[in-house]
């Protein structure tokens, strides 16, 4: 009968959702105990979706825009540019217990990677193949969007002012906006390197909400398969003959049973609120939906906002059914 090799204080050679946890690093949503806990690169990320994105679009909804139809898409996308940053600060503030989920995630899946037995071989196979691809094709999908909604806008500008297109109107990128203190509008000049800004925030946006939501479906769908593991090992205690090695086995199947409850606990800390705000936001984003169809007939509008509502529509499913899996498991 196959064994869980005894526990090591040498780091694991499992390897677990290294592209994740490094596209996490970088945008600062990773605890990292050697190093200083202040991670500038969400705060940082935050702030200037903040100063560069929301407040100005406020701004431009109150001295600039006075027409109600004009001002219903600024407002969704402030709500849903509020909904981004409350999620990324609560990924941010939670990046501890994310972090040590991962770790004993990893350390208890590395006692597993010597099994002899194939359905345990199958689903740390699964586990390494889809957390890469599920990370690498994610965000490649997610950018390609993000290119229709500002960069190509910016690019069709400089290219029909390089043609001198003199029916050429400057326009925002990605929302409207009124800086206040310069006309981003009023010449090409400045025109140019506020789009650029705008599009390197909504980047970096896209970036650390990818990153974000990749780590938390990784984690719960490793946590689950590690639940699976554990009633796979418990179906095989039958066949040991010696009262010893079943205690062996059984206190090493206990042990990973309990860091599988651990890490749920952690999970459910850090998703219940971000949950409960885009539950709120989809009720929100679907009943202003539906509003704006009835009093205004411009469908560029009305499919913005429902690309919108699909995307939370989206985040929420694949929440449910990662959460579903784990109640199953468990």
């Amino acid at each position: 009968m196959d064994k869980m090799p005894p526990s090591s204080s040498k780091k694991p050679a499992f390897s677990m959702m290294s592209t994740n946890v490094r596209l996490c690093r970088a945008v600062g949503l990773w605890y990292d105990p050697t190093h200083w806990r202040f991670t500038w690169q969400t705060v940082f990320i935050i702030s200037t979706q903040v100063l560069w994105f929301m407040l100005p679009t406020v701004a431009f909804m109150i001295r600039r825009e006075k027409t109600f139809a004009v001002q219903l898409k600024p407002i969704l996308e402030i709500v849903e540019i509020g909904v981004i940053v409350f999620r990324t600060s609560a990924h941010w503030n939670g990046r501890r217990l994310l972090t040590n989920c991962f770790d004993d995630l990893r350390k208890t899946f590395g006692r597993f990677s010597g099994s002899a037995h194939e359905d345990i071989r199958r689903t740390l196979r699964h586990l390494d193949q889809s957390a890469d691809y599920l990370v690498k094709i994610y965000v490649f999908v997610v950018l390609f969007q993000a290119l229709t909604y500002g960069p190509l806008t910016t690019f069709i500008t400089i290219v029909r002012y390089l043609r001198k297109d003199e029916s050429l109107v400057l326009a925002s990128p990605v929302l409207e906006a009124d800086y206040v203190f310069f006309d981003h509008l009023s010449t090409f000049s400045i025109w140019l390197p506020s789009s650029l800004i705008s599009v390197t925030v909504q980047f970096m946006m896209v970036i650390s909400t990818t990153a974000s939501e990749c780590l938390l479906w990784n984690l719960l769908h490793h946590t689950s398969s590690l639940f699976r593991i554990v009633r796979y090992e418990l179906s095989r205690l039958d066949g040991f003959a010696e009262w010893e090695p079943f205690r062996n086995q059984f206190a090493a199947i206990a042990n990973a049973h309990d860091v599988a409850f651990r890490c749920t606990q952690r999970l459910e800390s850090v998703l219940s609120p971000v949950l409960a705000m885009l539950y709120c936001s989809c009720v929100f984003q679907t009943c202003y939906v539906v509003f704006v169809a009835s009093v205004v007939e411009d469908p560029i509008v009305i499919a913005s906002m429902i690309f919108i509502l699909q995307y939370t529509t989206f985040l929420i499913f694949s929440f449910s059914m990662l959460g579903t899996e784990l109640m199953e498991q468990v």
